[in-house]
């Protein structure tokens, strides 16, 4: 044996347990490669194509941090003042004056019982927007024409007519509390709606009617509306019928409620249609009196006669005519030259017939053996000297040519 060999394997015992590990070492390394995870091994080559093809994974957004804008406060613009209007001088020192208000031109008197009272208060509404016009309320409560001794109806009427007041129209609605007895000055008391009963109303309507007549102050007579009790709608109509009859007598408008306030068959209904079509409560708890809506649907049937009234009383005057001015002197017009000759048109050529003649089919020949007609003779004409053909010209027809 070599001396090399020999000293390598009888080394001393540190020698052998070094030569042992480095013969150990290659398969502790080989036994570590083997047993390490997927994800530990690498792979050059692999790792390139991974790196180069690999899709880009989404980075998270950042959290941006947003500036607070912050918009400059607007300027205040300086507002010019305006100096109040100098107030218009007043009657009163240290009095500012409201707005011109219009003076009432025509004044309505509305007289009668407590129905009138309703009545008055329904104008008043209807007019509240034309300053033109003034409501006088002189209804009087609990009063009629039979009971003279409460109230004197034609007395009254006939001081209103009278009076310094100034009235352009009278309205009256009266009798819801006349069905009762009347009673006269010898105490003789008479039953309602009786012969005499009704002269005695008539006569006093009458009164009524003429104390405004002879004042030229026209009157309108608004009739009762239909009640609930029947005894006092045949009595309203009876009174309607008298009112009517010796108002109108007198010059006197009568305005008939009857139909506004009750159905198709004529029955009392507390509900209807106000002025604008709907349907609502137009009367009293009674059954008698109208209430405010029903008030004012009652002037509603007032007011056209009133606006007729008060369109002639608020025409302005007509300026009287004077004497026609007269006409100028007429230009004196050259006599004209005589006009030329004009010729005369040509006819109009006479109509055209609708069809020419007819001829029948079946009428016997006019003609004799059934000839058809024969064209007219011509004339020969005349023989006279033939001229000379020179040879060679178109009409020489001798043969063979010369």
């Amino acid at each position: 044996m070599p001396t090399a060999r020999r000293l390598f394997l009888s080394g001393s015992p540190r020698t052998a347990l070094s030569r042992r590990l480095l013969m150990a070492a290659p398969l502790v390394l080989a036994a570590l490669a083997g047993t390490a995870p997927p994800a530990l091994a690498q792979n050059p080559i692999g790792d390139f194509f991974d790196t180069l093809f690999a899709p880009r994974k989404a980075m998270p957004p950042e959290s941006r941090r947003v500036r607070p804008t912050h918009h400059p406060k607007p300027k205040p613009v300086a507002t010019p003042r305006i100096a109040p209007a100098a107030p218009a001088p007043s009657g009163v020192p240290g009095e500012t004056p409201a707005a011109a208000k219009v003076a009432p031109s025509f004044f309505i008197a509305v007289i009668g019982d407590s129905q009138a009272n309703m009545l008055a208060q329904g104008l008043m509404e209807a007019y509240a927007g034309d300053p033109r016009v003034a409501i006088v309320n002189k209804a009087k409560e609990d009063s009629g024409l039979v009971r003279d001794d409460f109230y004197d109806w034609p007395a009254a009427a006939k001081a209103l007519a009278d009076g310094p007041q100034h009235i352009d129209l009278a309205v009256i609605q009266i009798g819801i509390n006349d069905n009762q007895k009347l009673r006269q000055n010898g105490g003789e008391t008479l039953d309602p709606l009786s012969k005499p009963f009704n002269e005695i109303y008539a006569k006093r309507v009458d009164e009524i009617a003429a104390a405004f007549r002879d004042k030229n102050i026209p009157l309108i007579w608004v009739g009762l509306p239909i009640m609930r009790s029947e005894t006092l709608s045949n009595a309203a109509l009876v009174f309607n019928d008298i009112d009517r009859q010796f108002a109108e007598a007198q010059g006197a408008q009568f305005v008939d409620l009857w139909e506004a306030f009750s159905d198709e068959n004529s029955v009392y209904r507390a509900s209807g249609p106000d002025v604008n079509g709907v349907i609502v409560r137009l009367r009293g708890a009674d059954g008698v009196h109208f209430n405010k809506v029903g008030a004012r649907k009652a002037a509603h049937f007032v007011e056209p006669e009133i606006r007729k009234i008060m369109e002639a009383a608020l025409k302005p005057p007509v300026a009287p005519e004077g004497p026609a001015p007269e006409a100028p002197p007429a230009a004196v017009v050259p006599p004209e030259a005589p006009a030329a000759p004009q010729a005369e048109a040509p006819a109009a050529p006479a109509p055209k017939p609708l069809a020419g003649k007819v001829e029948s089919l079946t009428d016997p020949a006019l003609s004799p053996d059934g000839a058809l007609a024969v064209a007219p003779s011509v004339a020969a004409p005349r023989a006279g000297p033939e001229a000379a053909v020179q040879p060679g010209r178109a009409d020489d027809f001798s043969w063979p040519p010369k």
